[in-house]
């Protein structure tokens, strides 16, 4: 592992590696701050540029941008009390409320000092669980991976928000896509519309994420005029150390980093999960309860530690098994299969030059960001006057050429074409864009290890659930799905009967 790290270091230590991570840091911090744009849109925009660039120095320059993208959403949220990201939706809460009482520095340093404070040692603890897990991984078979690809998917669709039928459809939709192309066993055209031999080749991935995320964001927000308002005349003083604030909330901040950890282990959860039950189970424990929406520190040290602590956990199940942690792990995924890098349990094993740049690089971003956002905090209100148009005219002019480059053909830009066109429509329907891309990534694996478990079984695959393993996860990803069919019924009988028993108090009292 030493001598990996050392390896690492001097990649990372190159004239180009110290540009790439400073670049990226910084260019996520200002996406990350403006409402509606986000890591995620940067990262998805860099994909086809990631055909011509030496792959560490390419997953050094997206795991700077997603740890600036993660660090920089609490600016917004507190200047503007709008989310930069989805992920700070909290720090809304409570941070604003320093804003408007005219102490934003308070909110902006606890923030900034927490998010540094999450990201560090949840990496740290990635470096360690990523090898151990991954050792163990390669000894499973295919039953085991076919379940594990199974659990991942129905995880997301059932511990995500929103309606289950609409996650499902997400689901199905995405699996079709997916297997359009050919088969990978008979090597026989599936789904080729017309004849139209470009159909062979699948649908590719970046030309969707292209069209799903960068190409639909300037169509529900530049053209609907779906944007911040950018009249900030906010002056944002020096940064303070908040020593008393983490001394006072030192048990919280344990437990929304362990909490933030673990739930960014799972798969497809991630930040905006981990800081809503970070700052839900501080508020439930608080002693003093009246002021949190009004103004309560711990509600911004909580989401922010939470958020950026779930990075580290997120990289687990990315490195050691192949599933993408959270949303921005699928462009992980998306950059290595640009190289013919596959992620699997033998990433660790077969190219660990890769994964240590990883993860050396995402401990210099989080050093870089830190010094940026304390040295220069007073020009956080500059980073959210940048005009829109400027930026969405540079995205969708990247978002089309990349999506040309990706196939070499105009095949690409009209899969995201229609991705842009399929991703408006997802999003007027309530459809979740994030079980799509999870499925979407995951189905080939699903059905290939399926396939296999099916072959190499002389039982009719009766291993898939005599092996505990494998069975263990087809338990757990179908309990979570119930769950999250039978949550809201027993939320809404219970809801009921306080309904009933508040009108029979009230018939009584008349």
């Amino acid at each position: 592992m030493g001598e990996f790290f050392l390896q690492a270091l001097k990649d990372c230590f190159t004239l180009q590696g110290i540009v790439f991570i400073i670049a990226g840091s910084l260019a996520g911090v200002i996406l990350g701050a403006i409402p509606g744009l986000g890591s995620s849109t940067l990262l998805v925009v860099l994909l086809p540029i990631a055909y011509k660039m030496d792959p560490k120095m390419c997953m050094a320059l997206f795991i700077s941008v997603v740890i600036g993208g993660m660090s920089g959403g609490c600016i917004g949220s507190i200047l503007l009390g709008i989310p930069g990201t989805s992920s700070s939706l909290c720090t809304v809460w409570d941070g604003y409320e320093f804003t408007k009482q005219g102490d934003p520095v308070r909110a902006l340093s606890a923030a900034v000092t927490s998010s540094f404070l999450g990201t560090v040692p949840s990496v740290i603890v990635a470096i360690f669980a990523c090898r151990v897990i991954a050792m163990w991984a390669v000894n499973l078979g295919p039953w085991e991976y076919a379940a594990l690809c199974y659990c991942a998917i129905l995880m997301v669709v059932g511990l995500s928000k929103g309606n289950l039928v609409k996650g499902m459809l997400g689901v199905g939709l995405a699996m079709f896509m997916a297997s359009i192309g050919t088969d990978p066993i008979t090597a026989r055209g599936r789904f080729v519309f017309g004849g139209n031999f470009s159909f062979l080749g699948g649908l590719n991935l970046i030309s969707i994420m292209l069209g799903l995320f960068a190409s639909k964001i300037i169509m529900l927000e530049y053209a609907k005029q779906e944007k911040a308002d950018q009249s900030l005349n906010i002056k944002v003083g020096k940064y303070r150390w908040p020593g008393k604030d983490l001394g006072h909330n030192l048990l919280g901040f344990i437990r929304s980093w362990v909490l933030g950890l673990v739930i960014g282990f799972l798969p497809g959860l991630g930040g905006p999960v981990a800081s809503i039950m970070a700052y839900s189970t501080e508020n439930m424990l608080a002693k003093d309860k009246s002021k949190w929406g009004k103004g309560e520190i711990m509600g911004v040290i909580s989401g922010e530690t939470a958020k950026n602590s779930a990075i580290g956990g997120a990289l687990i199940p990315l490195i050691a098994l192949g599933i993408p942690g959270d949303a921005s792990c699928v462009q992980f995924i998306s950059a290595l299969n640009t190289k013919g890098i596959t992620a699997s349990p033998m990433l660790i094993r077969e190219n660990p030059g890769i994964v240590y740049v990883i993860f050396t690089a995402a401990l210099i971003s989080a050093i870089v960001i830190g010094i940026y956002e304390t040295i220069g905090m007073p020009t956080f209100p500059a980073l959210l006057k940048i005009p829109y148009h400027y930026l969405y005219s540079i995205i969708i002019v990247l978002a089309l050429t990349g999506a040309y480059m990706s196939t070499q053909s105009f095949f690409g830009l009209f899969v995201a074409l229609f991705s842009c066109i399929l991703g408006v429509i997802m999003d007027l329907l309530g459809v979740s864009s994030l079980p799509f891309l999870m499925a979407f990534i995951l189905s080939p694996q699903l059905e290939m290890y399926l396939r296999r478990g099916f072959t190499y079984s002389s039982t009719g695959g009766s291993e898939f659930f005599t092996r505990p393993i494998s069975c263990a996860f087809i338990v757990i990803g179908t309990a979570v799905l119930i769950y999250g069919i039978v949550s809201p019924i027993i939320k809404k009988g219970k809801k009921s009967k306080n309904d009933q028993a508040r009108e029979q108090a009230a018939e009584l009292e008349d």
